[in-house]
């Protein structure tokens, strides 16, 4: 996963060094992007005793909201924005007789730096700060006994790249960053 932030942040830095292009800004001074998506995030597990929890698969559903706020920058194919995102998931794993639940949410704010260099592509790097919360439920289905091996709260900071490809003001999106939260993340997107 590092490796492939690397490569897609190399490629964003070569596109901002692109001086030529043609391309109209697609995300402006003033501009409100909404993203809705899915995401991936996961769980490494945990160790109680001999027992090892596996890996745990987390689903997520992810909000965010950008607000153009300096527009014309970079040969006037950028833009920064500010905003904020929000996210909910909850997966589990079943293995033998016992099962456990992940329940996580995040909540912050972003800052994204914007560039257009293909007519209705919006590239964007950015840091988001916030806050998070995880809980881990782990049931003995045989005694009915459960526990709650991580219960954690933590402050987040954490970088992230993203694409959104529009159609006039509707379009679809993809995220990736460094945070175990959601990894990667798909959706729907909208410029207002």
């Amino acid at each position: 996963m590092k490796k492939l932030f690397l490569i897609t942040t190399c490629i964003l830095a070569l596109a901002l060094n692109c001086n030529k292009s043609n391309a109209q800004t697609a995300f402006q001074k003033g501009d409100l992007g909404l993203n809705f998506g899915l995401g991936l995030g996961d769980n490494d597990g945990y160790y109680y005793g001999n027992y090892h929890s596996g890996n745990i698969f987390v689903p997520t559903f992810n909000f965010a909201l950008d607000y153009g706020i300096l527009g014309n920058i970079i040969n006037s194919h950028g833009s920064i924005s500010a905003g904020g995102y929000f996210g909910i998931g909850r997966g589990s794993n079943d293995e033998g007789g016992y099962k456990d639940i992940d329940n996580r949410w995040r909540l912050g704010t972003r800052g994204m730096l914007h560039y257009t260099w293909v007519n209705n592509l919006d590239t964007y790097a950015g840091l988001c700060v916030g806050y998070g919360y995880e809980k881990l439920k782990h049931k003995d289905k045989n005694s009915g006994n459960q526990w709650d091996p991580i219960d954690d709260s933590r402050f987040d900071i954490f970088p992230i790249a993203g694409v959104r490809l529009m159609f006039g003001s509707f379009g679809i999106y993809s995220e990736l960053t460094w945070q175990d939260f959601a990894y990667f993340q798909i959706g729907i997107t909208f410029i207002l």
